[in-house]
């Protein structure tokens, strides 16, 4: 087909033919932005996942420091329980 034939189209055929041409276009640009939509909502979730599983491990590991603390705590408690008995036993 050459450029006289396309142009013979377009007048026989008028705003039929551009407007059926510029839906395409514009199809295919929508449906190229939506893939590269797509792939960075894709890559931000992957991003999204690991942090939340970081986060998750952080809260894991403050669980397990604070159980060793109020461990340690009571260790001190009945410590200064014993001492202070002593204390009252010597007087």
């Amino acid at each position: 087909m050459d450029f006289g034939e396309v142009l013979n189209a377009i007048f026989q055929h008028g705003g039929t033919v551009i407007m059926a041409v510029l839906f395409v276009i514009a199809w295919w640009q929508d449906k190229t932005k939506n893939n590269e939509l797509l792939e960075n909502n894709t890559k931000m979730l992957e991003a999204l996942t690991e942090s939340n599983k970081n986060i998750a491990e952080g809260n894991i590991n403050i669980a397990k420091s604070l159980d060793i603390i109020s461990t340690n705590l009571v260790t001190i408690d009945q410590k200064i329980d014993r001492n202070y008995e002593v204390e009252l036993r010597g007087k």
